[in-house]
């Protein structure tokens, strides 16, 4: 089974190297075209079905996508962006995480909640799915299944970028991440970028 994890389209927040948590902010001009071509990438793909933070930049995008595919929509609370604390809001060039470790959530809880909802749902669905959420979520869930290798820390996100995750045996390969949509499926089933063993 074949899981594309997306980060949503870019909103104004972004673009000011704003620290964007759990505020509600939407997605701006340019984050709705890259929605579409999100959509427009994954036009012929199957899904069974596309989770969604609740928050309306995901939301947004999802709906792009469901409406190009033909799949249902579900929100997902658990796919909502990491709670920066008092950090949101904040414009930074480099975020420095051990300044404000104490006011974050912790990145092995982040990765957790994240991973137990495609978990779930790679169970009750039939098919490959999309799930669209946030660049510091995806970040803590690559970051969990590289061992540290890439994700948080390590690697910045593209808006409307697609990781894409195998579900073989139980277990949660990385087969590509970060990727434009209209590469992300193209990627070969048996791709292996990096595999920890988690299950």
């Amino acid at each position: 089974m074949r899981v594309y994890l997306i980060r949503h389209g870019e909103t104004e927040w972004n673009r000011e190297s704003r620290i964007q948590g759990r505020e509600d902010v939407p997605l701006d001009g340019e984050g709705l075209e890259q929605a579409r071509a999100v959509a427009a990438a994954f036009r012929g793909v199957r899904l069974s079905a596309v989770l969604t933070s609740p928050l309306q930049r995901a939301v947004r995008t999802a709906e792009e996508i469901a409406r190009t595919v033909g799949a249902r929509v579900y929100a997902e609370p658990d796919l909502t962006e990491r709670d920066f604390g008092s950090v949101s809001g904040k414009v930074v060039d480099i975020f420095d995480p051990e300044r404000y470790a104490d006011d974050l959530e912790p990145l092995d809880r982040v990765a957790q909640r994240a991973l137990a909802v495609i978990g779930r749902r790679a169970a009750e669905l039939d098919g490959d799915f999309a799930a669209v959420s946030h660049g510091g979520t995806i970040n803590a869930v690559l970051r969990a299944l590289s061992g540290g290798a890439i994700g948080s820390g390590r690697t910045r996100l593209i808006n409307a970028g697609v990781t894409v995750l195998e579900i073989r045996d139980g277990e949660i390969v990385i087969a590509g991440y970060n990727l434009p949509a209209a590469q992300a499926v193209k990627v070969p089933r048996d791709a292996v970028e990096f595999s920890s063993g988690t299950k």
